[in-house]
Order: C-alpha cells, then sequence, then structure tokens
C-alpha cells in the first residue's frame, strides 16, 4: 500500500506543479470574513481571490466561517492549514480545458458555536474590510432570536447582525464593512440589510447603530454563476494518485464564472477582478440574474427530482438519457425561452451555452446536491415564472409530482430524513417545517387528490395557494407512481403542447 500524505503547507512546498509557492510562503493580511466554506464558495470566491493574489493585485486572505452547528468543513480546513484544491474542467470556446490549483486563500477557519467571541474579534481588525458569504437560499432569512451575549446565534443574519454591532462598538462608529452576498436571492443584499436592520430594532440596540449600518457599510446586490458539483468522490483515488497527495477538500468546477456586483465601480480599486481577468461586471444585477436564473437555475431545480427517481446520479448522466435529456430542453426551449423578455438570439445563444455546460463531459454535479433545500428553490427560481405566463407548463406540474416522491420519508432523523429509490437511501435536506410538512403528506398509505390539493394550498409553504394545480399535480402524481418518473416524462412528450391549466 502506498502511502499518500495529507495536503498541508508542508506538503505544498514540496509539490512541483499546481501550486503558486511565493503565496503559501507570504504573510497577507486578513481582508475577508467569509460566511460558509463549502464548496461553491471556495471554488468561486476562493478561486478569484487567489487569482488576483496571483497577479499580487489584492493581496490578502479570508477568515471562513461555518455557517451551521452541524458544519463539518472547518476541521478539515484546519487539519490542512487552510489549503484545498481547486479543479476546473469543461468545454470553452469549443476546447477541453483544465485547471488544478492548490488554493491557500483561507487563513483560517471558526466554528463560532465553539468559539463566539472568536468570531466577533474579527470585527476588531483593521485589515479586514469586506464581508462575503454563501449560506444557501435558507440561509438568508429572518429567524426570531434572542440577542447573544455569550453564544452564536443560528441565523447568518444574526451572526452578521452581531459582527457589525461589535465594529461599530470597536470603532466607535468608524468605518465598516463592504458586504457581498452570494446567495441566490433576488435583491440579496437588499434583503440582508434589511433583516440587520430589523434584528437591531428587535434588539433595542442604539439608533446610532442603525445609522451607522445604513450610511457607513455596504449592502451589494450579486449575481454568481458557476456549476460547482465539488468533491469528486468517485474518481478521488485516481485524483489522489495524479496530484500526490490527500485532499478531502478537493472541489471540482466549471471553468465558466460570471460575478455580478451591483456597486460603484469605484470599489473596483479595492477588489481588481477585471484586472485580474476575471468575468466580472460592475452592473445592474436583475437583466443577468433573470437570464440566468430562468435558463440554468430554473431547469436543475425541475430537472434533478425526475433525473434521480429515474435512477440517474448526476446532470451529465441526464443529459445522456434520451427520455430526461428530452425533457429538460423541452422545459428550456419550450417552457422558459419564449416567455423571457430578452433579445432573442442572446438567450438561445446562452440556453445553448447552458446545455453546453450540462453535458460537461468532466463535472459530475450530483442530482441529490441540486435537491438541498428544493422547496425553497422552487419558490425562488421557478415560480417567478409563472408570473410572466397564461398557463403553467406541464413539466412544472409533473416537477411538482416528481417533488412530492423525492420527499417520501423512509426512516426519519433529526434535521433530516432518508427517502428510499430502488434500494438506495438518499438524504432530504431542507428547513425543519418542509421536512415536517411531507412527513405528514406521507403518513398515510395512499394519496388522494384531496391530498394533493391540501398540500398545493399550504400557503405555509409555498408563500402562495397552488392548489389549481391539482389536477395535473395529481394526474403526474399516480403516473410516477404507475410507471416511475421516466415513464411519466415519456407520457409528458407525447403531449403536443402544454397543458393550459389556467391560474
Amino acid at each position: 500500500m502506498i502511502f499518500m500524505p495529507s495536503l498541508n503547507k508542508v506538503t505544498a512546498r514540496k509539490l512541483t506543479t499546481n501550486t503558486d509557492k511565493s503565496l503559501l510562503q507570504k504573510e497577507l493580511p486578513e481582508k475577508v470574513i467569509q460566511f460558509g466554506e463549502g464548496n461553491f464558495l471556495r471554488a468561486y470566491m476562493n478561486w478569484m481571490l487567489q487569482q488576483m493574489n496571483k497577479q499580487q493585485l489584492f493581496n490578502g486572505r479570508a477568515v471562513a466561517i461555518q455557517p451551521t452547528p452541524h458544519g463539518k468543513v472547518v476541521p478539515k480546513l484546519n487539519k490542512q492549514d487552510g489549503l484545498f484544491t481547486t479543479i476546473l474542467q469543461g468545454i470553452e470556446d469549443g476546447e477541453e480545458k483544465q485547471e488544478i490549483e492548490v488554493n491557500s486563500t483561507i487563513s483560517r477557519s471558526i466554528n463560532p458555536y465553539d468559539d463566539w467571541e472568536g468570531l466577533l474579534k474579527l470585527a476588531e481588525s483593521d485589515s479586514i474590510e469586506f464581508i462575503f458569504s454563501n449560506t444557501t437560499e435558507a440561509g438568508l432569512a429572518y429567524k426570531e432570536e434572542p440577542y447573544p451575549e455569550k453564544e452564536s446565534p443560528l441565523s447568518f443574519p444574526g451572526k452578521l447582525t452581531a459582527l457589525l454591532y461589535r465594529r461599530y462598538t470597536y470603532t466607535n462608529g468608524g468605518t465598516g464593512f463592504t458586504i457581498i452576498p452570494c446567495e441566490l436571492v433576488e435583491e440579496n443584499g437588499n434583503l440582508l440589510k434589511s433583516i440587520v436592520l430589523r434584528l437591531a430594532e428587535e434588539w433595542e440596540l442604539p439608533e446610532a447603530f442603525t445609522e451607522w449600518v445604513e450610511n457607513r457599510n455596504t449592502f451589494c446586490n450579486t449575481l454568481v454563476d458557476r456549476i460547482v458539483p465539488g468533491y469528486p468522490k468517485d474518481t478521488v483515488k485516481e485524483w489522489e494518485s495524479r496530484l500526490g497527495y490527500e485532499d478531502t477538500l478537493m472541489a471540482v468546477g466549471e471553468p465558466f464564472h460570471l460575478f455580478v456586483i451591483e456597486a460603484d465601480p469605484s470599489l473596483e480599486e479595492k477588489l481588481p477582478f477585471q484586472k485580474a481577468g476575471l468575468n466580472v461586471k460592475w452592473d445592474k444585477v436583475k437583466p443577468y440574474r433573470d437570464l440566468k436564473v430562468s435558463l440554468l437555475n430554473a431547469p436543475h431545480t425541475l430537472l434533478f427530482s425526475a433525473g434521480f427517481l429515474s435512477g440517474l446520479n448526476t446532470v451529465r448522466e441526464v443529459m445522456e438519457d434520451q427520455t430526461i435529456s428530452s425533457y429538460v430542453r423541452r422545459v428550456v426551449f419550450e417552457d422558459i425561452l419564449p416567455h423571457l423578455s430578452f433579445d432573442s438570439q442572446e438567450k438561445e445563444a446562452f440556453a445553448e451555452s447552458v446545455i453546453e455546460r450540462f453535458q460537461n463531459p468532466f463535472v459530475k454535479h450530483q442530482l441529490a446536491d441540486l435537491g438541498l433545500n428544493a422547496v425553497q428553490k422552487l419558490k425562488s427560481r421557478v415560480f417567478p415564472l409563472l408570473k410572466q405566463q397564461e398557463y403553467v407548463p406541464a413539466a412544472i406540474s409533473y416537477s411538482l409530482a416528481a417533488l412530492f416522491h423525492y420527499y417520501k420519508p423512509y426512516t426519519i432523523h433529526d434535521g433530516h430524513f432518508m427517502g428510499l429509490q430502488k434500494g438506495r437511501q438518499y438524504k432530504v435536506r431542507d428547513d425543519e417545517v418542509v421536512l415536517q410538512t411531507f412527513i405528514d403528506f406521507w403518513k398515510y398509505k395512499q394519496q388522494t387528490k384531496d391530498d394533493i390539493a391540501d398540500l398545493l394550498s399550504n400557503q405555509s409553504l409555498w408563500e402562495q395557494d397552488l392548489s389549481h394545480l391539482t389536477e395535473d399535480v395529481f394526474y403526474y402524481f399516480e403516473s410516477i407512481d404507475l410507471n416511475g418518473a421516466k415513464g411519466a416524462a415519456e407520457l409528458l412528450l407525447q403531449t403536443a403542447a402544454p397543458i393550459e391549466n389556467h391560474k
């Protein structure tokens, strides 16, 4: 058995490729706090920081904060001295591209549930200017919590509010932060700011603090775009053999990236993304967001349960399956594209690029990962599209029915439940209210049309009444039960046009 060393600073200094040893040796100041240490942020934001650092344009590192009590990344980061490998593979301009790199932008990691004061002390650092976050759509939400005297709040906005208050008191109302959330939520910066101000009021913090939040801090609306499947668990041994070390935090992604930041372009002087050759736009977010969410994220959310219940594991497998790939193309080109108010040539080109990205032969984007917090993703990515249409496309009713089947509990645990599909168990991860709603829905052996209607009319779940979809969702729900997800999709594809289910 060949001994394989673990990635750390000692190992990295011995490497002959894929690492910038000069960066490893530099003592760069901490300029960034990042709430989130998952695959996406590491292969996206930390990757961008690395590109700027290599060109000596930013010269700073980030402190990674664990966002939830159950996180498992921080111990791994600490064990690897904050290092991890990014592996970017895909088709770019018609040619295969591969970039492998040891990232050294994380200086240290903090679990605030173990070291709350350690997080707050970051507010007293003169070098820290920026706060980035990616806590998923569910993380960018208000939660009623008491003021955190001695222990961390559960919510990201709660942590941020306490951090800002420490900054305010330490600087006596001096310089604040530039806060750049990367959660895929519309007007994410404005939303985060509103939650911070709400918590400040509920915690009875001084009015002068509220004014300081408003006037001395910048909250940016953003749009992020890069497909990041994350850890290559199916090929990890091959990668370790090729790299010459073990890395429990390898992050695989595609070369394509887009970052739109709605802020004064003068911020580019401090965050010189464009100067580093990165695809970053200082512009209004909404036009880019509408195109990207509609043609990339919404199809992701609509395909994951259909593909998974058809026995497929990745987006690439979906695109290799004749039936489910035809379903995806129908969603993109018939149910979404015609209703987008963009230049027809531009949106057609973007849609074709999305199909190419879905077909990326190097990226194994797990369908189960796309299913994380799927109900919230439906609300933020798919339901807004319905406002632009006179009818609800059949594919959306089918997708809802598939989601109901995907959310069928097999064994129930604290914080999640396990589903069962053709003998394999899978973890369903979502908000506690969502999980309990589906546990209740599936507690009887037979689900009737009335049960479907009750579920669709649950406004606390969907934030709207979807009961007008009952007939078609029940039709596809039963079809999946009888014919399987793929068989139901085949029936859907035989329909010449979407079912005109008027709202």
